[in-house]
C-alpha cells in the first residue's frame, strides 16, 4: 500500500511539475516578443539590434539558446538595454537566465565607472538591470525600474498561455 501510495505522489507531482513548466507558450519568435515590447515602451527612443559581433562575444554558447534579439537605444547618451533568448530547453533556459545574470554583473562592474563619467543619470539603469525567465524564455532589461516591470509584465501577457 505504501509503495502504491509513493508511485501516486510520484505521478502526481511529475504532472504537477511539467504544469507548471508549460505555462508559457513556446513558439513565439524572439524579435516578435521584442519589438512589442519596445513599441510599448513608448519612452520615445529608437531601438537598433546589437551585430552578432556583440552577441557572440558576450553570449557566445549558441547551444543554450536558438533564437535572440538584442537591442539598445541609438541615443548614445541612453543606456537602455533590452535582450530576449530563447532556449530549447528547461535546463538551457537556465543556464541562459545564468548568462544574463553574468551579463549584468559585468556590465556593473566593468562599464559603471565610464558611465557614471559621461551620463551619470543612467546609472539608476544600470543598478536596476534585471533578468527574468518565462518558460524557455529569458529576457534581460537594462532601463528605470518602473520601464523594466512594465517590459516583464507585457512578456508575462505575451508569453503565458
Amino acid at each position: 500500500m505504501k509503495r502504491f501510495l509513493c508511485i501516486i505522489l510520484t505521478l502526481v507531482f511529475s504532472l504537477l511539475a511539467s504544469c507548471s513548466r508549460s505555462e508559457y507558450t513556446d513558439n513565439v519568435k524572439c524579435a516578435d516578443v521584442g519589438k512589442q515590447v519596445t513599441d510599448s515602451l513608448e519612452d520615445g527612443q529608437e531601438y537598433l539590434e546589437f551585430d552578432n559581433s556583440h552577441r557572440d562575444f558576450y553570449f557566445e554558447d549558441s547551444d543554450e539558446y536558438d533564437d535572440c534579439y538584442l537591442v539598445y537605444s541609438s541615443d548614445t547618451n541612453d543606456i537602455n538595454e533590452i535582450g530576449v533568448f530563447h532556449a530549447p530547453s528547461d535546463e538551457r533556459a537556465e543556464d541562459m537566465l545564468e548568462d544574463c545574470r553574468d551579463y549584468i554583473e559585468d556590465m556593473k562592474e566593468n562599464s559603471r565607472v565610464f558611465i557614471a563619467s559621461y551620463a551619470p543619470e543612467e546609472l539608476p539603469k544600470l543598478d536596476s538591470a534585471t533578468a527574468r525567465r518565462f518558460g524557455n524564455y529569458v529576457v534581460y532589461t537594462v532601463l528605470p525600474e518602473d520601464k523594466a516591470e512594465a517590459v516583464f509584465q507585457k512578456i508575462e501577457e505575451s508569453l503565458r498561455k
